[in-house]
């Protein structure tokens, strides 16, 4: 039941996951675990988490749902963050995606005295599902 839906979904990660990719972050879902921040990134905060939300009837749309979705991107010496957040905008909505806003902040590398900039995108995306 509803194969079509799911396999959007899927294809719906898939373009979020190479669309960064093609900036040159590592991709992660869900969580990043301290390993693979010292494995595959070398130490270097460079990569994007991306976080399924719920979902809603969109208004107005019979069998259309939208589901939120977060993506918190970290950077680490970055000079132009707001040409990245028109990058990131960019390409998430050519791959299926509709940007809701963001936000700019830091975190705190791990347990050292260094910040490291984290950009939180909000997004939606829509899909058609059978009763």
């Amino acid at each position: 039941m509803n194969d079509v839906a799911k396999a959007r979904l899927k294809k719906l990660d898939s373009a979020l996951i190479q669309a960064l990719e093609n900036l040159n972050f590592k991709v992660y879902q869900d969580s990043v675990s301290e390993d693979e921040l010292k494995d595959d990134l070398g130490g270097i905060y460079h990569f994007v988490i991306f976080e399924t939300g719920g979902m809603r009837r969109a208004e107005e749309k019979n069998f259309t749902l939208v589901q939120d979705v977060l993506v918190r991107l970290y950077a680490e010496n970055m000079d132009d963050l707001d040409g990245l957040q028109i990058d990131v905008i960019s390409a998430l909505e050519s791959s299926g995606y509709s940007f809701i806003s963001s936000s700019k902040g830091s975190v705190q590398k791990g347990q050292e005295d260094a910040y490291v900039d984290e950009i939180e995108f909000n997004f939606t995306r829509s899909l058609k599902y059978g009763v």
